[in-house]
């Protein structure tokens, strides 16, 4: 490409480029990372952030700050993954999208030196990294009061740890990519903690032993001061199933907040809202960003997350909740169990290959009166129906190729007393979200 030319001319062009990325899988390691930085005369340190990682929480916590930060006032980045509509959700700033024009702006910027680096000992960039430097040109650029970081995976070797933020956060360890990341809680919470940074302090979520201990000892050895739930801040649930939001009264050592109120369902969003509401009293604090109790409650009572427990229909009644993992796989059936006792559930789920498919199956089987169907759908390493049948062991599934013409059936045919609960990859989820919403218009 000569100087002053551009590769792509539009945004279907960049984001075929930087989809064909996808097949590269995760390269652990942020050596390429570093060196598009240093090319890019380090966009990672020209604007604020909060550094997110977790097992599960990540995203729902994203959501709660970005609420919090803009009832108050504060203008807000946001980078997060997998989309769940179109691919310009994963860079927002106060809730809008990028636009088409900037994707393809930074797609030729970043293209020469993708083939650059391609000719080096570290080969080509993956999908995320591509993303990434995106994602970090941008708000370079932009500079809102605060940029809200997820880690795409793990977080030691994760794109997004060159990060220079101004405070950290873990919201949950759980057994999840164990390819990559370990096969204990030990190991896998080491790399989250991956993300801890010297002298910056951590806000931690209801995090169990044994990476618990992980976690504080690495911030011990960083010398980062850790806020802790249950330690140094806490949430008292205030049960109400009438209007199945959950309601909570928060209490930290400086500040108390009754009476919150959160449309996300399920008792580990009260943890994740109380685990936001602690960063965000301790970012403004510290960069002197104003806020209110009343912007708290304006901020919460507004945030939104879609396929976390998304009621997406009333009539027939269809639940989109992307439990892809053992962990959220135990804290669906707890929501299901406290919120829906007396529905039988028809299920629709389908997975990739890489999630841990042996573990998963017995919770299935657990959610109360099921009906369990299973599917696929097309996207890299995702998981046949042979794949389903060998792994999750659950014998009364039935089976469906097609997963539009199923939930087209299932649709029309849950009944009051009944729940159509579509469940799995948020890969997905994207796609089952994005049909249904098409079918309304």
């Amino acid at each position: 490409m000569d100087k002053g030319e551009s590769m792509f001319t539009t945004y279907d062009e960049a984001l075929e480029w930087i989809h064909t990325r996808k097949g590269m899988g995760p390269k652990p390691g942020i050596k390429r990372m570093e060196w598009l930085m240093e090319k890019l005369d380090h966009p990672e340190e020209k604007f604020s952030s909060i550094h997110i990682a977790g097992t599960n929480g990540k995203g729902s916590t994203v959501a709660y700050l970005t609420a919090l930060f803009q009832s108050a006032g504060h203008s807000v980045g946001s980078f997060t993954s997998p989309h769940i509509t179109r691919f310009n959700e994963r860079i927002m700033v106060n809730g809008e999208q990028i636009s088409d024009e900037a994707i393809i702006a930074l797609a030729n910027i970043i293209y020469p030196l993708y083939m650059e680096i391609s000719e080096t000992e570290w080969g080509p960039l993956t999908e995320f990294e591509v993303v990434t430097a995106m994602m970090f040109l941008h708000f370079s650029k932009v500079r809102p009061d605060v940029v809200l970081l997820e880690v795409g995976l793990g977080g030691l070797f994760d794109s997004t740890n060159i990060a220079k933020p101004q405070l950290t956060m873990i919201t949950t360890i759980g057994m999840d990519h164990v390819q990559i990341l370990g096969n204990t809680i030990e190991e896998i919470a080491f790399q989250k903690a991956g993300i801890i940074k010297s002298e910056i302090p951590l806000v931690i979520g209801n995090i169990q032993e044994p990476a618990r201990t992980v976690i504080l000892d690495i911030a011990r050895e960083k010398n980062s001061a850790v806020l802790a739930y249950n330690t140094d801040f806490s949430a008292q649930n205030k049960p109400n199933v009438t209007d199945l939001h959950e309601h909570f009264d928060f209490s930290a050592q400086e500040f108390q907040l009754a009476d919150i109120e959160i449309s996300l369902m399920g008792h580990h969003q009260i943890e994740n809202a109380a685990t936001a509401l602690q960063a965000f009293l301790l970012y403004c604090n510290a960069e002197q960003l104003a806020y209110t109790k009343e912007s708290i409650l304006t901020g919460f009572d507004q945030a939104f997350w879609p396929v976390r427990m998304e009621i997406i229909s009333q009539e027939p009644l269809i639940i989109l909740d992307g439990a892809h993992n053992e962990p959220a796989m135990a804290v669906l059936l707890d929501t299901l169990q406290t919120n829906f006792k007396n529905k039988k559930i028809k299920v629709v789920f389908a997975a990739l290959t890489t999630k841990e498919l042996e573990a998963i199956g017995p919770w299935l089987m657990r959610i109360p009166n099921h009906e369990i169907h299973l599917t696929t759908f097309d996207f890299p390493r995702v998981a046949t129906l042979t794949d389903l049948k060998e792994r999750l062991g659950v014998e009364d599934a039935a089976y469906h190729e097609d997963w539009q013409e199923l939930i087209r059936e299932l649709t029309v045919s849950v009944s009051n007393d009944e729940l159509l609960l579509i469940t799995g990859s948020l890969y997905f989820l994207s796609e089952v979200r994005h049909y249904l919403m098409e079918d309304e218009r």
